[in-house]
């Protein structure tokens, strides 16, 4: 049996993180107050993203690792990891993205070939992640390999040093409590979930906050993001702002039954969290959150380093 590790969060950055550390061979056990699906990482568009939106120096080598590993698992129809065509849109003239070279397919769009109203776009071929069954795979593999989850609600991670001596908190929005972080912050989201099978290709446009997302379990539509906003009720003008974009680029959406509207809060901040701190004589932390609304695309490049940052406290 390896070295005792506790994550704090069962988000996707507190299992991946977890199934890191587990094939390292430490002895991990997760606490956490939700499970999935009762998470934000379950609200979730979730497409991989190409980091951008995060503002830390590692951004674009976290966000490849976790490139490598979805392209990997979306050779096979078992975790909910799939590769989609998406036409993204600008209104004005952009540089080419740092990561075309690495992704399946990258096609600038001729400008007589784009929607009205845009100046630049292109096709890429990019992993999308349907969530509740991603989530679920990670769970069983993270059991499988004999981690615990325990669930329950702590409010302060003082309340773990006396028992554990290696913490990863991967506790997301709320570590604005438990690790008395005040730079954390709520970014509210809010997506529809409609039944649309024709819907075969995805859609984002950055400046309006607007996408489509085709999934197997359903076309998600967004999005919003509203900075400080802790309600998790949905909000039915934001159900009809989305569902009036998103028509105006698929207008057969709109005949479309709606199968679930959903509300998750992001975790932002200045920059992402990545380091350790040596909370009491006996317990050392390492912080693993402040992802923003890319913690997909940054998951598997954030627990290599978190892998790192343990073993070279050791």
């Amino acid at each position: 049996m390896g070295q005792a590790i506790t994550v704090v969060g069962c988000g996707v950055i507190g299992l991946t993180s977890a199934i890191r550390l587990q094939e390292r061979g430490y002895n991990v056990t997760i606490i956490t107050r939700d499970l999935p699906p009762k998470l934000t990482s379950a609200v979730a568009g979730a497409y991989w993203y190409g980091g951008e939106l995060a503002t830390h120096s590692s951004r674009h080598r976290w966000s490849s690792i976790s490139l490598e590993t979805y392209l990997q698992l979306a050779k096979g129809d078992y975790c909910g990891v799939s590769t989609f065509r998406m036409l993204e849109v600008f209104g004005s003239r952009v540089e080419e993205p740092w990561y075309k070279d690495l992704l399946p397919f990258y096609q600038r769009v001729a400008p007589a070939d784009l929607p009205v109203g845009y100046a630049d776009g292109y096709w890429i071929e990019i992993p999308i992640v349907e969530t509740p069954r991603y989530l679920a795979y990670l769970v069983e593999r993270f059991r499988q390999g004999g981690g615990q989850i325990e669930q329950r609600t702590i409010s302060d991670l003082h309340e773990l040093a006396h028992d554990h001596a290696n913490i990863v908190n991967c506790s997301g929005v709320y570590a604005r409590h438990v690790a008395h972080d005040n730079f954390v912050y709520p970014m509210r989201g809010q997506v529809v979930k409609v039944d649309a099978p024709e819907v075969k290709t995805a859609f984002s446009d950055d400046d309006a906050f607007t996408y489509i997302l085709p999934r197997k379990d359903g076309v998600v539509l967004g999005g919003i993001s509203q900075k400080d906003n802790w309600d998790l009720e949905i909000d039915a003008e934001v159900t009809a702002d989305i569902l009036r974009r998103c028509e105006a680029v698929q207008p057969e959406i709109s005949q479309a039954p709606i199968i679930a509207e959903l509300v998750g809060l992001r975790p932002g901040r200045h920059e992402v969290r990545l380091e350790t701190e040596q909370l009491t004589d006996g317990c050392t932390v390492i912080h693993n959150y402040g992802h923003g609304g890319i913690g997909y695309t940054l998951s598997w490049g954030c627990a290599a380093d978190v892998v790192a940052l343990v073993e070279q406290s050791h």
